[in-house]
C-alpha cells in the first residue's frame, strides 16, 4: 500500500508539474502572440542605395571616402553577454521602413547583475556590407534588423543576440500605459517641451517625453540620445516598483506596439532566467562614438561622424560592455 500511495503521491506531483508548465506555456503564447513580428525583410537592392546629403558646410572637412581605412581586427568575445538592440524607428503612419532614429545596445551580464545601454549615433559613417558606406542608419532602411546587426558586428565587434523596434507612436503609447516617467529637466528642455513645463524633475506623458526624447537643436545628438537614455532608466525605475498584476497588464497593452526578430522560445527562455534579476540591475550608459574617437566631416554629400574604430572598440570593449 505505502508502494502504491508513493506511485500515486508521485505521479500527482507529475501531474501538478505538467500543468503548471503549460500554463506557462499557454501564458506565454497569449502574450507573446501579441508581439509583431519582422517577417521576411526584403533588402533594398545594392544599385538602389541612396544618400540623405546636407548643405555644405564650410567648416567641415570635405573627406574623400577612398581614402578612408577602416580598422577591423577583432575583438573580444562577447558570447557571455546578452545584447539585445532597441531600434526607435524615424516612421510616420502609412510609411514603410525608414531610418533607425535611435540605437541603443543593451547589453547586460547576468553574472554580475550589470547593464550597460550604449548609443550609436545615427550620423556614424561606416561600413554597409553589401552597400557602400554609409550613415550608420541607412542599413535599418536598406536591410532592416539583419543589416542593421550586420553593420555594428563588421564596424564594432557586438553581436546582437535580438531586436525590439518601436515607432513613434508605439513609443508615446508605452510611456502613457505605463503611467508616465519622471525626468531631471534643464531650462532650455523645459521651455522647448512647453505646457507648463519647468526646470527639475518633471512629471512626462507620453507625447511629452518623445518630445525630450527628440530635442536636439539645444546641443547635439550626442544629448539627443543621452536623453533617449534618460527615457529608458526612468521606464526601468517605474517597472521595477510594479506588483505583478501590474505588470501583466502592462504587458498586455505593450507587446501590440513593439516588432521584434525574436522567437517566443527566446524571449521566454530569456524573461524566465533573468527577470528576478532586473530589480536590482545596476545600469551604466554610454554613447558612441566618445570624445576624441571621430571626427566631424563632409563625406559623399553628408555631414558625418567619421569614426575612429580601433579607438571606439577599445572603448566598447573595456569600458562600456559589462564584460567583467
Amino acid at each position: 500500500m505505502k508502494k502504491k500511495k508513493r506511485g500515486a503521491i508521485l505521479i500527482s506531483l507529475m501531474l501538478i508539474f505538467a500543468l503548471c508548465i503549460g500554463g506557462v506555456f499557454f501564458a506565454a503564447t497569449h502574450y507573446l502572440g501579441k508581439i509583431n513580428r519582422v517577417g521576411d525583410i526584403e533588402p533594398i537592392p545594392a544599385e538602389e542605395e541612396f544618400f540623405d546629403t546636407d548643405d555644405a558646410d564650410p567648416s567641415l572637412e570635405v573627406v574623400d571616402p577612398d581614402s578612408i581605412i577602416w580598422d577591423n581586427a577583432a575583438t573580444r568575445n562577447d558570447e557571455d553577454l546578452i545584447n539585445i538592440l532597441l531600434v526607435g524607428q524615424d516612421k510616420r503612419p502609412g510609411q514603410g521602413r525608414q531610418r533607425s532614429d535611435s540605437m541603443i545596445l543593451c547589453s547586460f551580464n547576468p553574472e554580475t547583475n550589470r547593464l550597460s545601454m550604449i548609443s550609436f549615433l545615427r550620423d556614424l559613417y561606416v561600413q554597409i556590407p553589401g552597400y557602400s558606406d554609409n550613415r550608420l542608419n541607412a542599413a535599418y532602411v536598406f536591410g532592416g534588423f539583419p543589416l542593421l546587426k550586420s553593420a555594428l558586428n563588421t564596424n564594432f565587434g557586438v553581436t546582437v543576440d535580438g531586436c525590439v523596434e518601436v515607432d513613434f507612436n508605439g513609443f508615446k503609447n508605452v510611456i502613457d500605459t505605463i503611467g508616465g516617467v519622471d525626468i531631471e529637466l534643464t531650462e532650455a528642455e523645459a521651455k522647448i517641451i512647453g505646457d507648463g513645463a519647468k526646470a527639475g524633475k518633471s512629471h512626462l506623458d507620453g507625447e511629452h517625453a518623445l518630445m525630450y526624447a527628440r530635442i536636439r537643436k539645444i546641443d547635439s545628438d550626442f544629448g539627443r540620445t543621452e536623453r533617449q537614455r534618460n527615457v529608458l532608466n526612468a521606464v526601468f525605475s517605474r517597472l521595477k516598483n510594479s506588483s505583478v498584476s501590474e505588470l501583466l497588464g502592462l504587458v498586455d497593452t505593450v507587446l501590440p506596439m513593439i516588432t521584434t526578430d525574436m522567437t517566443n522560445v527566446q524571449i521566454t527562455s530569456l524573461a524566465v532566467k533573468y527577470a528576478p534579476a532586473l530589480v536590482d540591475l545596476k545600469i551604466s550608459t554610454y554613447h558612441v562614438p566618445a570624445n576624441g574617437s571621430y571626427k566631424n566631416a563632409m563625406v559623399r554629400g553628408m555631414a558625418v561622424l567619421v569614426p575612429d574604430l580601433a579607438k571606439v572598440k577599445e572603448a566598447i570593449f573595456e569600458d562600456y560592455l559589462p564584460l567583467d
